[in-house]
């Protein structure tokens, strides 16, 4: 047997490593956000679809909410075939009209591809946080190993 070194293992200094964990940090960060921005995201659909298959068939009276703290509420009249007339949101501030079942398919389609997008981030997201981890226990080990080194000096 050889006692060479592993193929693809190479020594890297703590520098390396601390930028490395420094990189990683800030790729967290992104990924948190959008993982953040997917998920309010998806609530919203959520409750776009759950608001559609609520409402009542026929015209009726109601309130619209003005912000998402509800904090004002808006009285309107709901109209007769509101059903067949609905404007869903394509992408790129694009809009359909269309009827209520073809709403409910395009909305569960984009609730369907949010979670895939989101479902991708949080994998990437754990496989980046165990990376940074690994690097700081790596890191922290080193630090009382040099601790450790000092005192012995000192």
């Amino acid at each position: 047997m050889s006692k060479q070194p592993r193929e693809g293992r190479r020594k890297i200094s703590l520098t390396e490593l601390m930028i490395r964990a420094n990189e990683l940090r800030e790729y967290i960060d992104i990924l948190q956000a959008q993982v953040q921005e997917l998920s309010a995201q998806l609530t919203e659909l959520q409750l776009s679809l759950t608001t559609i298959d609520d409402l009542p068939e026929g015209s009726a009276d109601s309130y619209v909410m003005l912000d998402r703290m509800n904090t004002v509420f808006l009285p309107v009249k709901i109209i007769d075939e509101w059903h067949k007339k609905l404007l869903v949101n394509i992408g790129g501030n694009y809009y359909i009209k269309t009827d209520k079942e073809n709403a409910v398919k395009l909305l569960n389609k984009r609730i369907a591809e949010t979670r895939r997008l989101l479902d991708g981030l949080q994998r990437q997201l754990v496989s980046v946080l165990t990376e940074y981890n690994y690097i700081q226990q790596i890191l922290a080990s080193a630090y009382v190993q040099a601790q450790q080194t000092g005192k012995a000096q000192g």
